[in-house]
């Protein structure tokens, strides 16, 4: 069984962590442990390994999630619908096509279907499903892609994957995330993932390692 550091060497290391880390990023963690340096760092491998665990269903999801949205739009138009005006993109969506398509040839990676399917970032995904488009792709074509679960409003979808995005948000900037309602978030995602294929959530929800770090058992 592996031993925590003595009170002299765990001093050294707080004293390297403080420097490493910062106080101003520690504050959080800091607040909710009285100032007792020692609990916030504690508090802050816990946050680490929560945040860690999320990375397989955020995963799955945004796959899924981008995949299923592309399978609906292609059978509707076809497989290069964000070119031109065959769907009817806001200026921003257009934006982050252009962007993608920039990423790609800076990168000198050919420029297909597939590859900006992978490019585009999760904003413009999550984007597709704004009030902006409740009239037009999602009414035509964007629902098909929630069906599994009994299609459900623009509204709701909308607001659970944009939810979702801003939680993956902070996981990726290396956030707090330790003081959220994450038993309610991980089963949010999980459910979210069945609107598009029940059988992938079964599968994201076998493979999650979030309810052994929640409780404590990793």
């Amino acid at each position: 069984m592996r031993q925590r550091p003595t009170r002299g060497v765990r001093s050294g290391i707080n004293e390297a962590l403080e420097k490493t880390l910062t106080r101003e990023r520690l504050n959080k963690y800091l607040i909710e442990a009285n100032q007792d340096f020692d609990q916030a760092l504690r508090l802050y491998e816990r946050n680490t390994k929560l945040s860690e665990s999320f990375y397989t269903p955020l995963q799955c999801l945004e796959v899924c999630f981008r995949n299923s949205l592309y399978r609906v739009l292609t059978n509707d138009f076809n497989e290069e619908w964000y070119e031109g005006n065959k769907v009817p993109l806001s200026s921003d969506s257009r934006r982050m096509v252009l962007d993608a398509r920039d990423e790609l040839i800076k990168d000198r990676k050919e420029i297909t279907p597939g590859q900006m399917v992978a490019e585009l970032k999760f904003a413009f995904w999550v984007g597709l499903l704004g009030p902006h488009y409740d009239a037009t792709i999602w009414r035509t074509t964007l629902h098909k892609a929630f069906l599994a679960g009994g299609g459900k409003p623009r509204s709701v979808v909308h607001g659970r994957f944009n939810a979702i995005r801003r939680l993956r948000n902070r996981i990726a900037h290396h956030e707090p995330i330790f003081h959220r309602p994450l038993e309610k978030a991980h089963t949010e995602i999980i459910e979210a993932i069945s609107w598009m294929c029940r059988d992938t959530a079964n599968w994201a929800s076998h493979h999650s390692r979030f309810a052994a770090v929640f409780a404590g058992s990793e």
